[in-house]
């Protein structure tokens, strides 16, 4: 794992601007289609039951939540940002979430056929491998596991990561930096994932389906960004076509992978 750090402004209060931010995010800006569209979603489909039962963790402002709801799927999510909590609740009170950690799930042992993870557990600073184990235990023996996380793929080994690590040398000693994610290699995050007791069954490359967009090299490259977010001006989309056809590795913003417990 790769400890990604930043430099707040003074004054900064970074947990206070995600809660805020909250209030005013909905899962509903996204289309249905949006997921549908996620490169693991044909094989995660697949491993959906009508009569299950499944737990996103770290279900931020709930968009698969309600995805899955809305076709039929019973997912429980939880959040540690009360925030994010709130105003899904308030969006839909009949959804059932709870504000609890990923690293203690407040579900018993063996309670789900699936749980999910897209895009939380790099936020779990020291937690990795306890929360890992968390979904192992409220997992029932032959369901399953989805988790996507950040990649530390070809380009932000080369680039991103050493300009992160110069930043922080140049940076006076007066300034802390505030930790905000990890970013894992592909063998050691499916190493992570049978530690915790899953056995890995598939693993993808994770990016935007659309050609005009690209999750990492938006947020990492502010001289590839279009007008909107996550979308790339005409240098950031040669790139990711040079890029992609390599290798979709080489750039790919996250892997995704599914499990299963034995």
């Amino acid at each position: 794992m790769i400890s990604i750090y930043k430099y707040d402004r003074p004054g900064f209060d970074r947990a206070k601007t995600w809660s805020d931010r909250y209030r005013t995010m909905y899962a509903s800006e996204k289309t249905f289609g949006d997921y549908e569209q996620q490169s693991f979603w044909p094989e995660l489909k697949r491993l959906l039951q009508k009569d299950g039962a499944y737990l996103d963790v770290g279900c931020g402002i709930g968009g698969w939540v309600l995805f899955l709801n809305e076709f039929g799927y019973k997912t429980d999510g939880i959040d540690s940002n009360s925030g994010a909590i709130r105003a899904m609740s308030e969006y839909d009170p009949d959804l059932s979430l709870k504000i609890a950690s990923t690293s203690a799930i407040p579900y018993k042992n063996e309670q789900f056929d699936g749980v999910l993870s897209i895009g939380s557990l790099e936020y779990s600073e020291g937690e990795v491998e306890t929360s890992l184990r968390e979904m192992y235990r409220v997992t029932k023996s032959g369901g399953f596991v989805c988790i996507e996380v950040p990649l530390a793929n070809t380009l932000r080994r080369i680039f991103y990561i050493p300009l992160k690590k110069l930043e922080g040398m140049l940076k006076p000693g007066s300034q802390t930096p505030t930790f905000v994610y990890y970013l894992f290699g592909q063998d050691e995050f499916v190493q992570l994932v049978e530690n915790a007791g899953f056995s890995v069954e598939v693993v993808l490359p994770h990016d935007l389906p659309d050609a005009k967009s690209h999750f990492g090299l938006y947020s990492n490259w502010l001289f590839l960004r279009g007008a909107k977010p996550y979308e790339l001006n005409i240098l950031g989309r040669l790139i990711k076509v040079i890029c992609n056809g390599i290798s979709p590795w080489i750039a790919s913003t996250g892997i995704a992978l599914i499990a299963k417990k034995g």
